[in-house]
């Protein structure tokens, strides 16, 4: 049966070494009126000044995955709570708090561009990234399947396995499903700061 081909960013699943998942997050500053949306399951990198900004480009080092953020809206001044950034939005006293994915070990399922085989597991890859939906607000980025093998230790992921998905496990079509662990991890080994 052919894979959906429906991208939804990357899906937090579990730890390395078969360690349950907390799904546990940490909470960042986005700048207030950054031009960029992010949406849930985006990576996202650290910037000089301490903030977030999406991870959109392979020499990019992802400090995890965004999940949603908490401001004070700068027009209504009442709390709000969102899955996404939408670009360009200001809060009321400047602080928007973005709530991230942050654990090196952890591991997440995503969809692949194109084919993905089983010889696939174990190789490195990058992340293809395009904008998400400002409806759902959830992702569209996904491994970019033409990058496989790109055997660097700044490539962006690490391919772990296959999902379990069973809408999305067909090796014999595009858009599998894959399990991932970041490569490129700002909380990683030997990883300069920002």
């Amino acid at each position: 049966m052919a894979n959906q081909d429906a991208p939804f960013g990357f899906r937090p699943v579990n730890m390395q070494g078969g360690g349950s998942s907390s799904n546990g997050q940490t909470q960042y500053l986005i700048a207030n009126g950054y031009g960029t949306s992010i949406y849930q399951g985006d990576p996202v990198e650290m910037v000089s000044g301490g903030t977030l900004e999406v991870a959109n480009g392979a020499a990019d080092t992802v400090v995890g995955v965004f999940n949603g953020i908490e401001y004070i809206d700068a027009t209504t001044s009442k709390p709000t709570f969102k899955n996404y950034f939408p670009a360009n939005t200001a809060a009321a006293d400047g602080i928007i708090k973005a709530f991230v994915i942050d654990d090196p070990d952890q591991l997440f399922e995503v969809q692949v561009t194109g084919a993905f085989a089983n010889a696939n597991i174990g190789e490195v890859a990058n992340v293809s990234y395009a904008t998400g939906s400002n409806i759902s607000g959830v992702s569209k980025a996904q491994i970019n399947s033409t990058t496989y093998g790109t055997n660097a230790a700044a490539t962006s992921v690490k391919i772990v396995g296959l999902s379990g998905n069973p809408d999305n496990n067909d090796t014999s079509a595009n858009n599998a499903n894959i399990i991932i662990k970041f490569n490129k991890h700002f909380y990683g080994n030997q990883v300069n700061g920002i």
